[in-house]
């Protein structure tokens, strides 16, 4: 197995791709549509990742280690607290686009 420094690459590329995408459904794609919606639909998904994301990273993790080796090995890379990470940088991301959305749509 990988050192825990090399192993947080992935789980922060992965955020940082993750971001941008969100970033540009935000900015390009939603305006147009009911931004409201899609922002308490963020919103809602955001908060409850923030406030368990320890919780449902240990989870996740012991679950794919019972998986198939090619499964387990790669989520084995980044590590639980890279998944923890993972789940916390997922929630932060939705929650701040939700945030975005529903201060967009109510202007």
């Amino acid at each position: 197995m990988k050192p825990a420094a090399e192993s947080m690459r992935w789980v922060i590329a992965g955020l940082i791709m993750l971001t941008g995408w969100i970033a540009w459904l935000v900015y390009v794609v939603l305006p147009a549509h009911s931004s409201r919606l899609f922002g308490g639909f963020f919103l809602a998904i955001g908060v409850p990742h923030v406030i368990f994301y320890r919780r449902n990273g240990r989870k996740f993790f012991a679950k794919t280690q019972t998986s198939r080796p090619f499964v387990a090995n790669f989520w084995a890379r980044s590590g639980e607290k890279g998944i923890q990470l993972l789940f916390l940088g997922f929630g932060i991301t939705l929650a701040v686009a939700g945030c975005v959305l529903i201060v967009m749509g109510s202007t």
